[in-house]
């Protein structure tokens, strides 16, 4: 991605995120939910084909959090996958599929919902 359009999908993400009047702020003076959004924004800008976000709304409050949630799955409707670690429940309802460790294994694990073509014979599906 070239330096005109990142600047201009920065400044579109800081838009959506509620930082644009603070787009021209050194790091020193960003709160720490700010410097997260910020951190969030640059990491969906550009081409990539995979995400990993580590507890991305820690800092955050539930507005901002929903802000970023929702940034975060329009990236993953794009062709993105989205890995996405959290101890919150709420948020890993947005997840397609959600993976449970305890103690480094995996001990369970959600499919996502079939849809009418699931009540199809195997021979009718397309």
């Amino acid at each position: 991605m070239g330096v005109d359009a990142a600047r201009a999908a920065a400044a579109t993400l800081m838009t959506e995120l509620g930082l644009a009047d603070r787009a021209s702020s050194f790091p020193d003076d960003l709160s720490a939910g700010e410097r997260q959004r910020v951190a969030i924004a640059r990491a969906v800008v550009g081409d990539r084909r995979a995400l990993l976000a580590d507890e991305p709304t820690g800092a955050l409050d539930s507005v901002n959090g929903e802000a970023v949630m929702r940034l975060l799955r329009k990236t993953c409707e794009r062709g993105v996958v989205g890995i996405l670690v959290t101890h919150d429940a709420k948020l890993a309802s947005w997840a397609d599929r959600v993976v449970f460790l305890r103690d480094g294994r995996m001990v369970d694990q959600t499919t996502p919902p079939s849809g009418p073509e699931s009540l199809l014979s195997p021979g009718q599906r397309q």
